[in-house]
């Protein structure tokens, strides 16, 4: 086999492994989550419950407005739906990017929510919203009424 199939077939062996060594984080994440729900406990967040900053902060993506990437990739829906103010502590729809079209993940706009909702749930920065906000967290938009 030459060189270079051996590093693909080592490099496929390795993305596997990652896989399944994230999935069993989830898992015990979730486990622990459940446990702190039957202890009436809030899930203790790792970062600081005074920080609750919006994905274009935690981000850095430039798409808030002025911010440096709105001539090449245009202004973020999250930084301007107002509709979505407050909703896990965020402002606009800053702390709820993965229900909403058109925001930015590894660099491109993503599409509707099917399309990017696994990208997403594996984003640091859903988590980090979804920790912060313990069993106040809001996975989904609020229903239209």
């Amino acid at each position: 086999m030459p060189n270079w199939e051996q590093k693909i077939a080592e490099l496929e062996t390795e993305v596997k492994e990652l896989r399944k060594a994230n999935s069993e984080l989830k898992a015990k994440i979730l486990r622990l989550e459940q446990d702190n729900r039957a202890a009436g406990e809030k899930p203790r967040s790792p970062y600081p419950q005074k920080s609750r900053l919006n994905c274009w902060e935690f981000n850095k993506c430039g798409r808030e407005p002025g911010g440096v990437n709105v001539a090449e990739l245009g202004v973020c829906p999250a930084s301007e739906w107002e509709k979505q103010e407050r909703i896990n502590s965020g402002r606009r729809g800053g702390r709820v990017c993965w229900a909403l079209v058109g925001t930015l993940c590894g660099g491109r706009v993503q599409g509707i929510y099917a399309q990017k909702i696994d990208t997403c749930s594996n984003c640091e920065f859903y988590h980090y919203v979804r920790l912060q906000e313990g069993q106040d967290f809001r996975y989904a938009l609020p229903a239209k009424g």
